[in-house]
This record gives structure tokens, C-alpha cells and sequence, in this order.
């Protein structure tokens, strides 16, 4: 969707007619729409229409992958398919292939990390996966390794386990699960290739899409060999679902992504309209929602108002975000951890966010500016170059926040020692630097807690020094602030996290992140549109903010 300035993809229902979910789309501001091939659509719809392929599930039983225990792979629900298995490429590129031919604008891959969300027994044991992975151990021990049973192996080992079977006890357990994460990767590529391959022979646009069943290090690094992607947004009781969005921005780079939220529930626990606005403050967009749900036509506005932004080259998808702190994501430390640090690091973001304090996540410590603080979330099983990298930066003056002792692995995930020493809350001198540590975020025993809020500010306070923040808010009504660049001008995304308006709300921005502006134009997905002063306010320029509700942005020429 290069042309496209959101992406919100609208999922026609079985037996719908396609005319009536097109207005319903219209009226939503959503596309593009994603149709069952096998439900033909009108002419005028089909080369705006993505085709939904089934890329993770098995057209037949016999063609399944199976499970540990030889069964199925499925759970006794829908067979799943093979990451492996070269007749379910060859399926997918026939399908493919004749989405082009009908004269769809692309596919869209519908859950192909399906087997693997199975967990560690659930698929990966059939013939196709199981001669994959002695192709990875004969590669990874040399030719002399003697090919074995795993099946029985792993037999074995679930009947003598006492509870629950991780990779950990499992023979060559770390390198059957990183062989499963990798296939997914492979299986991904290869489809989008055969899509890309069969675009160029017919010399016409083709798009690739893929929508996942979960998030995790396999999925978004899939995500790199499509055009755009859909994931889930399952968010805990509270949160926001900023700590999710920003991890996928920076998953996905100037990529467009969307999320397709949970139902609603009859409390509103995570209303569609304010998820939209959250969503829309890191180029991000939902799919799914339904017209006839009030807040329809709230998540429409906050798409135009996103629309408006791309087209005057001020969306997120293009801009540079301001950092405070930068969070690292890191996938080796995802992985092996089994999403403990991804919670983590999603945590932290809505934590920090609460304090309005700017951090973005970074998949490379590269890619964290010098200035920023790194926060380290639930870290544990970072590469040994992760590690060196942290280390040399902290010694060299930077500053550094762990929630939870930070620790490396080897690379096949084996546990290591802590790379980092000792910390406390108000800080300690490393080298030239500042390391302050807090209590972990997803503890491997026990709940999890929010850190605590005096612990944290005292954190940040040794971090970044007192009174020198990119913005805070002085508001009754809770607001998150999102703060980015382009060339000139500042932008600060605005969202009410309560079900009322902002009313009478202060902003304040830092002189090192607004300079000395006078005025900035605030506007809003209820339609303001208006010129407001920035009043010197110490070492910061406030403004109050006009009355709204949902998404707003503020920009300031600088």
C-alpha cells in the first residue's frame, strides 16, 4: 500500500454482500477490504480488495503438521499447516497466483505463525519439520552428528516430566525451539517472494500483507518481508496500549501496520475509539471495528485526522520520535525468556508514558541517540554483543534504567552471568556513567506489579536531572503526550485517556525540545482547527489547551 496513508483493514464477513460492507468501510474511513476469494466481488471492488489466504492451516488432515503426541497439530480445531512442508509453499503460491489472475491488489496472508502459537508440543513433529530440524543439528554439530529419534525423545521426556515441559528440560530443546521460530521467517519469505515473483511476470502492483495470530520475536521479524501487517492487540486490564504500539513501530519501521483489538467488553474495558487515537500517536491504525458500534465514527475522525497528518508529511510513519529514554527490544532476550521480556518492555512504555517522559523502543542500541537513556526491561538472555554494547555505552557516560538484573545468554540461549553491577533506585556511578536499577516488570514467580512510582521518578530524576523533561501535562483529566520531529517543527499527539474531555489542560514543552516558538496550531479529531500562543514558562513554554476529546495534535515551528 505505498499509495495508501492509513491502513485499516476491513474484513468482509462470510455471506456478507460486498457492496453493503463497502459503504460500511466508506462510512468507517477503512480499507482496504479483505475478502474470501471464493466470494466473487463486483469488478469495481476487486482491484482495491486484498485476497484472504489461508497460509496457516492445513487444507487437509493428512497434510497437517502434528503435535507430540502424534495427533493433529490443532488442538482437535482447525488442522494446522506445516512451516515446513514444500506442498503447502506450493499451495499458498497457487493461491497466490490466482488472486493475481482475478485481479486482486494483493493478498493478505491470513495467520500463517498459526502452528507455532501451538507452543513448544503442539506441532513441529511431523516428517517435514522433523527432517528440517536434523538438517539445523547436522549443520549446527558438524556431519559427524548421527540423525535421532526426536519424536521419542520427546516422548520420553514429557512422560518423566513433573509438570510442565519447557525447552529447557526438552533434549536439544533450545535448538528445536529456535528452529521453529526460524521456519516461520523462511515460510513467510517464501510466500511473499512467490507473491513478489508472480507481480513482476504480470508487470502490475501486487501487495503482500500478513495477519498474525500473536505477537512475538518470530512474527515480527516476518513482518520485515511484507508490505504491511495486522496483529493482535490482547492488552491487559488498564493499559493503554502504547507500550504495544511503539514496539511495533519500531518492528516495523515507515511499514504500515494496524491491530485488530479484542471485542469490546460490556464495561468498555478498552473502547475502540480511544485504542484508535492511542494507536494513531505511533502511525498505527485498527482493523475490525464495526459501523455500528458508537464508536464507529470516533475512530473514523481520529483516521482522517491521521490521513491529513500523512498528506502534509507529518505522520509517524515519517517523523523522527523526540527520546528521553529509549527501551530495548531485544528478540534473542524475547525468546528465550518466552515474551516475559516483550511484557516487559510493554510495561515499562505504558509506565513511563503515564510520567510522560519520551521512549520510544529501539531494536538496536544503534539506534537509541546518544543522549537517551537506556531502559533495559525484564532483560534476560541478550546476546553477549547486546551485552558489550550496554556495558561499553554505560562506562563511556550514558545512562542506564534495568528493571529486573539484566543478564546475557550464549547463542543458543543458555543463561549467563549479570553483564552489569549492582544498582539502586537514586543511581550509581559506572565509569562515566549513571546505572539505576528497579524491581522486575514480569517476574518469572510471582505477579506482576507496576514499578513504584516514587522509585521510578526518583530513577529518572538521577537519569535525566530534575526539572529538565521534553513535556509534562497539568490536567483533571488524564492525557498522553507523544512527542516527534520533522524538519522545523515539533508535534505533540495528544489523547484523553478518560471517557470526558480535556478541558483547561496546561501542556508543557521543553525549551530543548520547542526552542523559543510563540505559537503553534493545535488540531483535533472533533474537528478544531485553531492558532494557540506558547507562553515562556521557566525552562519550558506552556500553552493551554484548547476543550477536546480523543486525538489532537499540537505542532510548533522550531
Amino acid at each position: 500500500m505505498p499509495n495508501e496513508t492509513t491502513f485499516a483493514p476491513y474484513r468482509l464477513a462470510p455471506g456478507a454482500l460486498p457492496e453493503e460492507a463497502a459503504r460500511a468501510a466508506a462510512a468507517l474511513d477503512a480499507h482496504p477490504l479483505v475478502a474470501t476469494p471464493a466470494e466473487p466481488l463486483p469488478a469495481s471492488l476487486v482491484n482495491r480488495a486484498l485476497a484472504d489466504v489461508p497460509s496457516g492451516r492445513a487444507t487437509t488432515p493428512s497434510e497437517a503438521c502434528r503435535a507430540a503426541d502424534g495427533t493433529i497439530a490443532g488442538m482437535g480445531g482447525t488442522p494446522r499447516a506445516c512451516l515446513s512442508s514444500e506442498r503447502q509453499r506450493a499451495r499458498v503460491g497457487e493461491a497466490v497466483r490466482a488472486a493475481l489472475s482475478a485481479g486482486f491488489a494483493g493478498v493478505c496472508l491470513d495467520r500463517p505463525d498459526a502452528p507455532l502459537t501451538l507452543g513448544l508440543l503442539g506441532a513441529g513433529f511431523c516428517t517435514d519439520c522433523q527432517r528440517a530440524f536434523t538438517r539445523h543439528l547436522v549443520r549446527e554439530y558438524g556431519d559427524h552428528f548421527q540423525p535421532i529419534d526426536y519424536l521419542s525423545l520427546a516422548r520420553e521426556a514429557v512422560a518423566q516430566a513433573s509438570g510442565a515441559l519447557s525447552f529447557e528440560v526438552l533434549p536439544f530443546g533450545r535448538d528445536f525451539w529456535r528452529t521453529r521460530n526460524e521456519a516461520l521467517e523462511r515460510a513467510v519469505a517464501d510466500y511473499a517472494r512467490s507473491a513478489r515473483d508472480a507481480a513482476r511476470a504480470a508487470a502490475r502492483a501486487f501487495e503482500v500483507v500478513v495477519q498474525f495470530e500473536a505477537v512475538g520475536p518470530a512474527q515480527l521479524r516476518a513482518a520485515r518481508h511484507a508490505d504491511a501487517a495486522i496483529f493482535p492487540a490482547s492488552l491487559a486490564p488498564g493499559a493503554t496500549g502504547i507500550g504495544l504500539f511503539r514496539l511495533l513501530r519500531a518492528a516495523m519501521g515507515r511499514r504500515l501496520a494496524a491491530v485488530a483489538p479484542a471485542a469490546a467488553s460490556a464495561a468498555g474495558a478498552h473502547p475502540h475509539a480511544r485504542l484508535a487515537a492511542v494507536a494513531a500517536s505511533c502511525g498505527i491504525d485498527l482493523s475490525g471495528v464495526e459501523p455500528a458500534a458508537a464508536p464507529g465514527t470516533e475512530v473514523a475522525a481520529v483516521r482522517r485526522l491521521a490521513r491529513q497528518l500523512a498528506t502534509a508529511g507529518r505522520s509517524p510513519l515519517v517523523t523522527t520520535p523526540v527520546a528521553e529514554c529509549a527501551i530495548l527490544y531485544s528478540a534473542e532476550a524475547d525468546l528465550w525468556s518466552g515474551g516475559r521480556h516483550r511484557a516487559a518492555v510493554e510495561r515499562a512504555a505504558e509506565a513511563l508514558a503515564q510520567l510522560h517522559v519520551q521512549a520510544p523502543v529501539v531494536l538496536r542500541l544503534e539506534d537509541a541517540p546518544p543522549e537517551a537513556v537506556v531502559v533495559l526491561a525484564d532483560a534476560v538472555g541478550v546476546t553477549p554483543l547486546e551485552a558489550k554494547e550496554i556495558r561499553r555505552r554505560l562506562e563511556a557516560g550514558g545512562g542506564v534504567l534495568a528493571f529486573g538484573e539484566p543478564a546475557g545468554a550464549d547463542e543458543v540461549g543458555r543463561p549467563g552471568a549479570t553483564f552489569l553491577p549492582g544498582g539502586k533506585p537514586a543511581g550509581v556511578r559506572v565509569g562515566k556513567g549513571t546505572f539505576a536499577a528497579l524491581a522486575p516488570l514480569a517476574p518469572e514467580k510471582g505477579s506482576a506489579a507496576p514499578p513504584d512510582p516514587a522509585l521510578l521518578e526518583r530513577a529518572l530524576a538521577a537519569l535525566l536531572g530534575k526539572g529538565r523533561r521534553a513535556a509534562s501535562v497539568a490536567s483533571r483529566q488524564p492525557l498522553l503526550v507523544v512527542l516527534d520531529r520533522t524538519d522545523g517543527a515539533v508535534h505533540a499527539h495528544l489523547v484523553t485517556l478518560g471517557p470526558e474531555r480535556a478541558q483547561g489542560a496546561t501542556l508543557f514543552l521543553g525549551l530543548q525540545v520547542a526552542g523559543d516558538a510563540r505559537r503553534a496550531r493545535f488540531v483535533s479529531a472533533d474537528g478544531s482547527d485553531v492558532r494557540i500562543p506558547m507562553n515562556p514558562s521557566g525552562y519550558s513554554l506552556s500553552t493551554v489547551l484548547p476543550a477536546f476529546k480523543g486525538y489532537a495534535i499540537l505542532s510548533v515551528n522550531v
